[in-house]
């Protein structure tokens, strides 16, 4: 075996090394996402060197045993080549993990079939060395895998090259310019290709394929230094929209998805591969809801709910068309911005805004209170003391105003106690003390504390227990609520009037209701009742009032797990009710910020 190193063989290896550097070079400063370009130039330099190397030789044998090399490089540079592509223009959503080991699976097909040639003959089925003019080529009878092969490797370069010519068509401005580039260097040795392949003229048995690689690399190489190829797509795109907080989905006019990022995916926790090119509906998304967003023809931003991981979510979507300068595109780009923090905060932000307001209402009514109901009777008390010790009230006088004071005195001794009772649960938060409760032994407790002013009004009472259950709630709390509206009920009765007090079953509740039949609440009071407002009016016998007690019964009544309520008609009566728990709970801790 004789090697003859000619001017076309050299030139062929030199090409090889230095198409390997660049191989290198890409493999080693740009991203991941041009590396597949340089993978298929090492493929390529593969092919050089093995043609470099082949045309030396003049013994068939050696030569078929270098194509077995060639071929390695031969079958990859298409896989590599289409693999760029869908990176280039944008659609390596299409390329998952499965889809990109699929692409190998023909490759390596070829790849066994030269390599068993001598077996089978179904690549080549014969080969003969041919000489001209001191080089030597391999000239063959192509067999069907040999037809097989070739018509992948044209479709999938056809194929590239249509996705090359479709975004040549759709991009202005540098992006045109990069596609061309990548274009031209990709039909120089196509067309080459296809010489060698229809034999025709001097490349019967000379592959001038390596050779028109070159052209290609040159062409390569000026769009890298002149346009910056590479440097914008897919290396920016990847960067950029891979590295979004936000989710990303693109869609064409079909409705179908082309488009996705990362964050999308995690978003409805699907993979890429499983939704790009399904239809939107595949997605899961509400139809009556979605509808606005995909056909309005203006940019649109909305909130919705998604449900992640089984939690909702709020997000904010924009909607619009996709353009590139003045031209518009059958497709839409939806962003989704993760807002539930916001909303979350915001609406923290309103309900301390609210407590806030009605601590503030809380605060002015406790002052006026104070100010008023228990500054001015502990005034009045202090300059009687004082014209008594003084001498200017006779004894007679003294004892006619005993009384008043008396009841002065036990005015301001029930509203001390409803304040402190409030101020102690509010600033401590004290703990609920559930237990057993028998309402009708509170009640006529109750009855028998306020005897004295029921006798003095001569009110009827009556008591009807239509429930066998006991409540379980906090003893103090309870007790107080109920004292509070007995005493409510006797003020604003007159003589004669009828409280009636009912404690009836509700299911997993005992209701409580405490019905007068004295001068009601006219209806633009009721609302204030339960309230920070400011409210208090005159018993029927000038019994004074501030309001506070109903406040913190409500208070109270929540915090056993239960509900207040009124109803009333001006001159015709009041009924309040309240529910407690007639089964046994967990106890909880009462907050101090649960005052309407």
């Amino acid at each position: 075996m004789e090697f003859t190193l000619s001017a076309y063989s050299l030139s062929l290896l030199i090409f090889a090394v230095l198409i390997l550097l660049f191989a290198v070079f890409l493999f080693a400063r740009l991203s991941k996402d041009v590396r597949w370009f340089g993978a298929m130039m090492v493929a390529v330099s593969i092919w050089a060197a093995s043609d470099g190397i082949m045309v030396g030789m003049d013994q068939l044998e050696t030569m078929l045993f270098v194509v077995n090399f060639e071929y390695v490089g031969i079958a990859l540079v298409p896989v590599f080549w289409l693999l760029f592509v869908l990176k280039f223009v944008g659609k390596e959503a299409w390329l998952n993990r499965k889809q990109i080991a699929c692409q190998f699976i023909f490759p390596l097909l070829s790849i066994i079939m030269v390599w068993t040639n001598g077996l089978h003959h179904l690549h080549y089925q014969k080969a003969v060395v041919k000489e001209m003019d001191g080089l030597y080529g391999l000239l063959t009878s192509k067999g069907p895998w040999y037809i097989i092969h070739t018509s992948y490797f044209y479709l999938a370069i056809g194929f590239g090259v249509y996705l090359l010519v479709k975004r040549l068509l759709s991009t202005e401005g540098v992006y045109k310019k990069q596609t061309f580039i990548i274009l031209l260097g990709t039909l120089v040795p196509w067309i080459a290709n296809i010489l060698v392949v229809f034999q025709v003229g001097p490349f019967n048995g000379i592959d001038p394929t390596p050779h028109a690689f070159m052209i290609t690399c040159m062409i390569v190489f000026f769009g890298f230094f002149e346009l910056g190829l590479f440097d914008v797509k897919p290396i920016a795109r990847n960067l950029v929209v891979d590295s979004m907080k936000n989710g990303m989905l693109v869609i064409d006019d079909a409705l179908r998805v082309v488009d996705v990022n990362p964050c999308f995916t995690k978003l409805i926790n699907k993979s890429t591969g499983a939704i790009t090119g399904k239809h939107v509906d595949d997605l899961g998304f509400d139809k009556s809801e979605w509808g606005e967003l995909l056909q309005s023809q203006d940019e649109i931003i909305r909130e919705k709910v998604i449900t992640v991981n089984g939690s909702p979510r709020y997000f904010e979507i924009s909607s619009k068309f996709l353009k590139e300068g003045n031209k518009r595109y059958q497709g839409r780009l939806l962003l989704f911005r993760d807002i539930t923090q916001y909303i979350q905060d915001q609406r923290v932000l309103e309900h301390q805004a609210r407590e806030l307001t009605e601590l503030n209402a809380t605060k002015d009514r406790l002052l006026s209170i104070i100010s008023h109901d228990l500054r001015n009777p502990l005034n009045s008390l202090t300059q009687f003391l004082d014209m008594v010790e003084s001498g200017w009230i006779t004894e007679e006088e003294f004892k006619e105003m005993l009384p008043a004071f008396a009841k002065n005195l036990k005015h301001v001794s029930g509203f001390m106690e409803n304040l402190l009772e409030w101020a102690y649960t509010q600033i401590k938060g004290e703990a609920i003390k559930v237990e057993a409760i028998d309402i009708e032994g509170e009640i006529e407790e109750i009855i028998s504390l306020y005897k004295g002013n029921i006798d003095e009004k001569s009110v009827r009472i009556i008591v009807s227990n239509e429930c066998s259950n006991q409540a379980y709630g906090d003893l103090n709390m309870i007790r107080l609520v109920l004292r509070n509206l007995i005493s409510n009920a006797i003020k604003f009765c007159d003589r004669a009037d009828e409280i009636r007090l009912a404690v009836i079953s509700r299911g997993e509740f005992i209701e409580v209701s405490v019905e007068d039949t004295g001068i009601g609440i006219d209806q633009q009071n009721i609302e204030k009742i339960f309230s920070s407002t400011p409210f208090t009016t005159i018993g029927t016998h000038n019994e004074k009032g501030t309001g506070l007690g109903l406040m913190l019964s409500k208070d109270f009544v929540e915090k056993n797990g239960g509900k207040i309520w009124v109803e009333s008609e001006l001159g015709i009566g009041t009924k309040f009710c309240f529910t407690i728990p007639s089964v046994l709970k967990e106890p909880q801790i009462a907050s101090s910020k649960s005052l309407p």
